[in-house]
């Protein structure tokens, strides 16, 4: 049998076909725009996604011959509200984009916080599906009025092929709106911020098939009519399970943001989701959940980096990777980098906070600050690591995908930072290959998600930790440690 795992991105989407043993047979990628706007309005045109969706499917099918099953891993927060003839209403924000905010504020007022934890698994956080809903409500009231579906991203494409509508446990959960407890919509948060349930997808287990591609699709895609359509999963999740779910490891993906997603066993105390930031997101069974440790300022502050600090290389060919690979300073540097461009992920959830270099000095070049902003990225993720292991969830080990994990010298100064063996793997489309091992459990080929995510995925190389940067980094973190509310107190976030 031939699976595909669909990958939809904020920047582009890529469907990547495997066989059962997670080899890939054949690949196919589209990008498009996201666009930005001074204030920082952040927005996809959910026609464009669905038309790149399409094309990448039917491109996939020829090469690979056949796809037997298909399952999304997907952004999360987003959505789209379609009319009555399946037309989308507007364009789709994702999860950075500052509307809905202040929606979200004056509606949360009354709400314990640690009822929020409690029900939705979720920090208090203006960042969730929820404050775009109330932003759409309240400012395009006609638009929010015509609406007579509100899908995400994963349910938005597995609608599109099939014509039903169910979105998985994880992507649901993005919402604030959803009982991470029971699996079901929470009728008590629809009430408390006036949202109508029956908007909303029914929620189903990740790798649950909920269709069959409708004909008149597996016309235009040239796709068989047999296609199984497979609910998917959050991205991140979908990665963690294309790592192979190892026992101890946890799956770091280095793209546009960067997230550690460990895999679990119960649910975060709500004392805890709300101190930490750290969620606690359903996945494919009852009673296993993973959080996103993240920093959304990951590959976007890299290329932040190469338009100012090399811009002439950036104008002439592109980022300049191997100028600085080639540069790369052997030793740890002095400086000290608070990552963030937009605002930082867990554990601060400040929207505020913005990136600052200290300890620069005459001496300091442009290659020593590249080293420094990864040691920062770095940092910034060892001290989520830290906040996991206090709450019981171990790390032995990382295995880093996308395309930071493309970096030898920021993988070791991972490895160095962390004092853990990092590893890669031989397929580096892991969202794909974890969605296509769903649909391999769907189809029966796997008794279960941890059978197929260990049989179809594959190490390539293990870094190990350089013992002699143990000390060094030991003091830096407890340095990085305050940072934030250094900044934050003298108001420079």
């Amino acid at each position: 049998m031939n699976f595909c795992g669909l990958d939809v991105g904020t920047s582009g989407v890529k469907a990547v076909v495997f066989d059962e043993k997670g080899l890939r047979a054949a690949d196919a990628y589209r990008a498009y725009e996201t666009e930005y706007d001074p204030d920082g309005l952040r927005g996809l045109d959910p026609r464009e996604m669905w038309k790149k969706t399409k094309e990448v499917l039917r491109e996939a099918c020829v090469k690979a011959g056949r796809i037997d099953a298909l399952a999304a891993a997907s952004f999360g927060e987003a959505f789209v509200m379609l009319d009555e003839k399946d037309e989308p209403l507007h364009d789709i924000m994702i999860f950075t984009d500052p509307r809905g905010e202040e929606e979200f504020i004056s509606a949360s007022r009354g709400i314990p916080h640690e009822e929020i934890a409690r029900v939705c698994g979720l920090p208090f956080s203006p960042t969730y599906s929820i404050s775009k809903l109330l932003y759409l409500k309240r400012r395009r009231a006609e638009l929010y009025g015509r609406a007579k579906r509100i899908l995400f991203i994963e349910d938005y494409v597995g609608y599109m092929l099939s014509g039903s509508a169910a979105v998985d446990y994880s992507v649901a959960s993005r919402s604030m709106l959803f009982n991470v407890r029971s699996c079901t919509w929470s009728g008590k948060m629809m009430e408390r911020f006036g949202i109508e349930e029956g908007l909303f997808s029914r929620p189903v287990p990740a790798g649950t098939v909920i269709g069959t591609v409708s004909p008149a699709v597996a016309a235009e895609l040239g796709v068989p009519e047999t296609m199984k359509i497979v609910a998917g999963i959050h991205d991140q999740p979908a990665s963690a399970i294309g790592t192979g779910l190892g026992k101890g490891s946890v799956a770091c993906s280095m793209g546009t943001s960067e997230c550690l997603t460990p895999i679990f066993t119960g649910i975060f105390e709500p004392a805890d989701i709300v101190r930490n930031g750290l969620s606690s997101e359903p996945v494919w069974e009852a009673g296993k959940y993973c959080t996103l440790a993240y920093n959304p300022s990951c590959g976007v502050l890299i290329e932040w980096f190469f338009r100012t600090f090399a811009a002439a290389e950036t104008a002439a060919g592109g980022p300049p990777f191997a100028l600085f690979e080639e540069n790369f300073p052997e030793k740890p540097t002095r400086l000290t980098v608070q990552p963030y461009l937009a605002g930082s992920g867990t554990p601060y959830l400040d929207t505020h906070a913005r990136f600052a270099v200290t300890g620069a000095g005459l001496e300091t070049t442009r290659f020593d600050l590249y080293r420094g902003v990864l040691e920062g990225l770095v940092l910034d993720q060892y001290l989520n690591l830290e906040l996991l292991c206090a709450q019981g969830v171990p790390a032995e080990s990382l295995i880093c995908v996308g395309g930071g994990s493309k970096s030898r010298p920021w993988l070791q100064v991972k490895a160095d930072v962390m004092q853990l063996p990092v590893s890669t793997l031989l397929c580096s489309e892991a969202g794909a290959l974890g969605c296509a091992a769903l649909c391999a459990v769907a189809l029966g080929v796997y008794g279960s998600v941890e059978e197929a995510a260990g049989s179809m995925s594959h190490r390539a190389d293990t870094l190990e930790p350089n013992r002699e940067h143990r000390e060094f980094y030991k003091e830096k973190f407890e340095e990085y440690r305050t940072l934030h509310a250094r900044l934050k107190a003298g108001g420079d976030c």
